[in-house]
């Protein structure tokens, strides 16, 4: 039985990509424009699209800042204006990745310990998970008395809990670490480690009222927990490329049909393909999210008189690799959303329209 104004967001995880400059007509379009989707099509024709603003001005564009604003709140630009060490012309962070991570895991963390993660990866900023190893042992050999604790988490990414912010090894160290760990190193790709600081996190403004579907031990879940919500990790949902859609849309169907009151999808594989540098990848994730996930879920929105939101937390480029802080293009159905915008959730479709501020506006 379906509870009065039930709401379904679904956050395609990257799914936004910036427009190309006006001098560059022959620019390929974004995934959203180039890719067929039947299902958000089709929402898109009956409901309103417009963009939505994810990442505040200031602030580094990623699932930390973006999964936070979706679920209800907007980090302040003042929280942490400490550089971020990714790119000299990113702007800086602002909440904590480490504390974050060490919360979709569930790690303790040391009273009055700084919490910090470190991700190991590819000169042009790709993850490489095959060092996650060799980082870790580096770490730990280097952190002297201002480290407490270092965990490798997976894949490429680590956590650190330290009095104070760690200094990293030099890169010549790692490269040195990598050969020994028998991973081929070019002159021309040689790894690096990027350091996450310390800073805020969301507060717990939610409760069991809102129930996040997302893979175990992944950025949504860390999010939802440290709010308030509650999280739910269908088996097969990994947060990568290949991820079981299928799975997560039974998880949510079941939340709907079961009277709660707001339901969230997350789904991590358009932003792990973009990090792959793989244009055709993440418009193939696209078109498997639109068939397995989206179909079904308004199908069930429809019947029960729930209002659906799909909005993806940020933009990620699949030809660089790296996250942009444009409005992103969203959409909203539902009985009580008069038609309105684009008949496609496109970014050149909501280029001209001024921004909201959150995914139900």
């Amino acid at each position: 039985m379906s509870a009065p104004g039930q709401r379904l967001l679904v956050i395609p995880d990257g799914l936004a990509e910036a427009l190309p400059a006006p001098d560059r007509p022959d620019a390929p379009p974004t995934t959203l424009a180039a890719t067929r989707t039947l299902a958000l099509d089709q929402l898109a024709r009956r409901g309103a699209v417009r963009p939505v603003a994810v990442t505040p001005e200031g602030l580094h564009p990623g699932s930390e800042t973006g999964i936070s604003l979706l679920l209800g709140w907007t980090p302040a630009t003042s929280l942490d204006r400490r550089p971020h060490r990714v790119h000299a012309d990113e702007p800086p962070g602002t909440l904590s990745r480490g504390r974050i991570d060490a919360a979709a895991r569930g790690i303790h963390e040391p009273d009055g310990a700084a919490v910090h993660r470190i991700d190991v990866r590819h000169d042009d900023g790709r993850p490489w998970p095959e060092l996650g190893a060799a980082a870790e042992a580096l770490l730990r050999g280097s952190g002297g008395e201002e480290a407490l604790h270092v965990q490798r988490l997976d894949g490429h990414k680590l956590v650190v809990f330290a009095v104070t912010e760690p200094l990293l090894p030099p890169r010549a160290d790692l490269v040195a670490a990598a050969r020994m760990a028998g991973v081929a190193v070019a002159d021309d790709d040689r790894p690096r480690l990027q350091l996450w600081p310390d800073g805020a996190v969301p507060p717990p403004i939610l409760d069991e009222e809102t129930v996040v579907v997302c893979a175990p031990r992944s950025t949504a879940a860390g999010i939802a927990r440290i709010m308030g919500a509650e999280t739910l990790h269908p088996r097969g949902a990994t947060g990568d490329v290949g991820s079981d859609l299928a799975a997560k849309a039974r998880a949510a169907t079941a939340l709907l049909r079961d009277g709660v009151p707001t339901v969230v999808v997350h789904v991590g594989a358009p932003d792990e393909a973009a990090h792959r540098h793989d244009p055709a990848l993440k418009a193939r994730e696209l078109q498997r999210l639109d068939r397995d996930l989206l179909a079904p879920l308004a199908g069930v929105a429809l019947d029960l008189g729930a209002t659906v939101a799909v909005c993806p937390d940020h933009g990620s480029d699949p030809r660089t690799g790296r996250h942009t802080a444009d409005p992103v293009p969203a959409l909203l159905w539902g009985p009580s959303v008069p038609r309105s915008g684009p008949d496609r959730m496109t970014e050149a479709g909501v280029a001209g329209l001024a921004p909201v501020a959150g995914p139900w506006d």
